[in-house]
């Protein structure tokens, strides 16, 4: 198992490399499921009406997420499931605050001028020459940052990366929905590789407005149970947690971080340049550690 993980890791690292220095049409990180998309059902209502904060120094907007129970993962019975976001687990989680927005680039610029972050290791993005750095696209999500710069701006900000557990709460609520909007799949909720995506597994049926990136916060009716933004499409995040696809068999009930070690991170959520079977909140992705790539971001988040 090590031996094909530590292969598996190799081939994504030489692979996105290539997009670090600019391919031009991006390989998805996981081929959609074959299973069919599940029938229709009733968009659950929020859980409650958010309770929002913002704290220095980046004063971003945070949400609280409540304590409590929530069902993580997925069971057999769930088509659109991979093998390692299963099986469905009960995990308890104390209270928390999640950015309701992914880090946008003005933000991470806040702390690059700081002197406390280092710049992205490149300020381009999909279709734009000049992309971090241009006021065009301050309120836009900061990309090619690696996990340790998005750790150390969080730790700047006075917060620090999500669990991965937190992360999946925020997205997912308690009643086990599969998009952060419900449990069908809808186009205009979110940024998502759709006509205007440059790659060949792109969805015609739909048309968000951006073949990139788009602005953090900019489909509203996207939001997830607690009003937090962007949990599907726009960029990847990284999570605090290493990467063990067996991990869901022996985490903890309460508060879990994930494995004490690993050879990469989790991001999850899904960015623009993936097509719908990507962008499930159960779903678990690894990406290098130690790497920048064109569709990952992240967000904070903070104790109560």
């Amino acid at each position: 198992m090590k031996n094909r993980f530590a292969m598996r890791l190799i081939c994504a690292l030489g692979l996105l490399s290539v997009i670090v220095v600019g391919c031009a049409s991006p390989t998805p990180t996981v081929a959609p499921p074959q299973a069919a998309t599940p029938a229709p059902t009733t968009v659950p209502t929020p859980l409650a009406t958010p309770v929002t904060n913002a704290f220095a120094p980046d004063n971003a907007p945070m949400i609280l997420v409540p304590a409590g129970d929530f069902t993580m993962g997925s069971d057999d019975a769930n088509i659109v499931a991979y093998d390692s976001g299963k099986p469905a687990h009960p995990v308890y989680l104390d209270a928390f605050w999640m950015d309701k927005f992914e880090v946008t680039n003005a933000r991470y610029k806040k702390c690059v001028d700081a002197g406390k972050c280092t710049e992205p290791s490149n300020k381009t993005s999909a279709t734009r020459s000049a992309y971090f750095g241009n006021a065009e696209f301050d309120d836009y999500p900061v990309s090619y940052v690696r996990w340790e710069q998005a750790r150390t701006y969080c730790e700047w900000a006075g917060k620090r990366l999500p669990t991965e557990a937190e992360w999946e709460k925020a997205a997912r609520g308690t009643d086990g929905r599969l998009f952060p909007w419900g449990n069908d799949f809808d186009g205009t909720r979110l940024n998502f590789c759709d006509k205007g995506c440059a790659a060949n597994w792109k969805d015609d049926k739909w048309e968000d407005g951006f073949a990139d990136t788009s602005p953090a916060g900019n489909y509203a009716r996207g939001a997830s149970p607690y009003g937090i933004m962007d949990l599907a499409g726009n960029v990847y995040e990284w999570t605090a947690d290493w990467y063990d696809d067996k991990y869901y068999a022996s985490s903890p009930r309460n508060n879990p971080t994930g494995p004490s070690t690993g050879q990469a991170r989790v991001v999850r959520g899904g960015s623009w340049d993936n097509a719908a079977g990507n962008l499930f909140a159960v779903l678990r992705i690894w990406k290098g550690y130690s790497s920048a790539y064109i569709n990952v971001g992240f967000r904070c988040a903070k104790n109560q």
